[in-house]
């Protein structure tokens, strides 16, 4: 560190208790924090925290969003800066809210890795959810695969570490599970609610010096410029008479691949069942469809996916039902056929 040079990481040292050490030798300056591709700025004067910015918030909520920048890295520039004072809580108050804001991401970061994660309902069509709050029951209708976690946040019109919360339980209660690809189709919207964001696209900003960080990058984009993308085209609805296409051979799961060719060889032939018990359930003109889904979910298992590609099977052809016409009394006997061979 050299002279005059305060610097370091969120992981080392939290950003909160070097502020708390600056304010307290009266100094004024600017923090500039970075986390992958956010900016941030905290402004002190005579040692009291005055104004933030983020790349697109400002004040206390700027505060408030750096406080979840669990890998960013910070450097403190002193001097004395322009700029209009926008914060009146006490250093003390905001520090303490940045401690627990911190505390709580660590908790949900185990879970949830970062807001560029696509929430998926493991719920079966027309199946209720179990022990939600009012909140988290809206969130499960939105989710289909299409919203990241902090897409989800913009729409519901929350705070992002509320709905990350909401989210964090969901997966604690195995009603939701988090993927790396956007899938499914865009959810209608209740009119209360704002319209559809398209997936964030971020412009170049002005580069910050900063101490290199060798952590990889944690989540929570942050949209560097507000811009109108070219909108994403909806997927196209299967007929119900043309096969579902076959996904791209997968990638192993983060959380460890499934190699024990017995246990493969079981999984696979569970899926036969799931398959059989589909087919059984369903008129012919669905079963190319079926038997679609069975070869991707085969693809999967082979790549180490292990039960959960299994179960995603169920879901696949539940939903594909759905989606190709089916009637409501078809589809719930083909839910409930599908969930007794779960509970054998």
């Amino acid at each position: 560190m050299s002279q005059g040079l305060i610097q370091g990481s969120m992981r080392e040292a939290p950003l909160p208790d070097i502020i708390q050490l600056v304010s307290q030798s009266g100094k004024s300056g600017c923090f500039h924090v970075v986390d992958d591709h956010k900016r941030a700025k905290i402004y002190l004067k005579d040692g009291k925290l005055v104004h933030a910015v983020t790349n697109d918030t400002e004040s206390l909520d700027a505060i408030y969003e750096v406080a979840l920048w669990l890998d960013g890295s910070y450097h403190f520039e002193e001097g004395t800066f322009e700029i209009t004072p926008s914060i009146t809580k006490s250093n003390a108050a905001v520090l303490m809210e940045m401690h627990r804001r911190m505390d709580e991401w660590r908790v949900i970061s185990q879970k949830i890795s970062s807001l560029d994660l696509y929430p998926f309902s493991t719920l079966l069509p027309g199946e209720t959810p179990h022990g939600v709050n009012p909140r988290q029951a809206r969130i499960l209708s939105l989710i289909t695969g299409w919203y990241t976690v902090a897409e989800l946040a913009i729409v519901m019109q929350k705070p992002v570490l509320t709905i990350a919360k909401d989210l964090y339980d969901l997966v604690m209660t195995g009603q939701i599970v988090l993927k790396g690809m956007r899938s499914g189709k865009k959810p209608e919207l209740p009119a209360d609610l704002a319209p559809a964001v398209e997936t964030p696209v971020a412009a170049p900003v002005p580069q910050v010096v900063a101490a290199p960080v060798n952590y990889p990058p944690q989540g929570f984009p942050v949209v560097t410029e507000r811009l109108d993308p070219e909108p994403e085209p909806e997927p196209e609805p299967v007929p119900a008479t043309i096969p579902v296409p076959m996904a791209e051979a997968p990638k192993p799961p983060m959380g460890g691949t499934v190699t024990d060719p017995v246990k493969i060889t079981k999984l696979n032939a569970f899926g036969q069942r799931i398959a059989t018990t589909a087919r059984g359930a369903l008129p012919p003109q669905h079963h190319d469809m079926v038997n679609a889904l069975l070869a991707d979910s085969a693809l999967r298992v082979n790549a180490g996916e292990g039960p959960e590609a299994v179960k995603n099977l169920a879901l696949s052809i539940s939903r594909s039902a759905v989606d190709a016409g089916c009637d409501a009394d078809m589809v719930k006997n083909l839910n409930a056929q599908l969930k007794a061979l779960f509970s054998k």
